[in-house]
């Protein structure tokens, strides 16, 4: 009983912070959704005409060179994720953040035939990364405002 406690007394002691160390807060994304222009969800996988999951794709240009985004060990390996909101579907998008770039860009390919282009400029110090203002096909669609509590727009194709 006595090294039960006493390793119960390190694990504890471990585990907790001075509160010296700096936490890291990232915002980088923005959420999207994708209606055509008669107001059908076009990120609805019941809508025959929708975007296929399977085909989006993300692409950032880093050191001036277009890469496509894939990262097996991560929970979505494609930086992205579509789920429903209310009676519409959103996709989840985590943008190029890219240090070397003042406007790090995105490409979003919804298919072989449709892509778009997002870029965005971040505010930085040590322990934080947050977008300030994101463009969509050079159309300023956020800027942050201490205010604001969504990164939502709505897209019609």
């Amino acid at each position: 009983m006595k090294y039960i406690l006493i390793i119960s007394i390190a694990v504890i002691l471990v585990s907790c912070s001075s509160g010296d160390e700096p936490s890291a807060f990232v915002d980088v994304s923005i959420e999207l959704s994708v209606l055509d222009i008669d107001g059908n969800d076009l990120l609805n996988p019941n809508n025959d005409d929708s975007f296929k999951e399977s085909d989006i794709k993300l692409y950032y240009v880093i050191n001036e060179e277009k890469r496509e985004v894939y990262d097996p060990n991560m929970q979505y390996p494609r930086n992205f994720f579509i789920f429903k909101e209310g009676a519409i579907y959103r996709i989840r998008l985590l943008l190029n953040n890219d240090k070397s770039d003042d406007k790090p860009i995105t490409y979003i390919q919804w298919n072989d035939k449709d892509s778009d282009t997002i870029s965005a400029e971040f505010y930085r110090t040590n322990n934080l990364t947050r977008k300030e203002k994101v463009w969509f096909n050079d159309k300023l669609i956020y800027e942050f405002d201490d205010n604001t509590s969504e990164s939502f727009y709505k897209l019609t194709k």
